[in-house]
């Protein structure tokens, strides 16, 4: 299955949204993983309803991303 923007979008939200639950303490543990879904999705809904447009850019230094496999090409950190 190819996973969409909304999907990616979806997933940068929950990630984010758990991050965010670490700062308060113990609210992290207060929200399952089905309700941070249920969280997310309706965050992406309202960014769509407000007419917003959220793309992925360019992977990020340091977030692992390999350019090539070919060590001889000098594209690796």
């Amino acid at each position: 299955m190819t996973w969409t923007n909304r999907d990616h979008l979806r997933l940068s939200i929950r990630v984010g949204l758990t991050k965010g639950l670490r700062l308060c303490h113990g609210l992290r543990r207060q929200v399952s993983d089905r309700e941070r879904d249920v969280i997310a999705e309706a965050i992406v809904d309202h960014l769509q309803l407000s007419r917003w447009e959220v793309k992925p850019g360019p992977p990020a230094d340091g977030t692992g991303f390999i350019r090539s496999l070919n060590p001889g090409d000098g594209d690796r950190p």
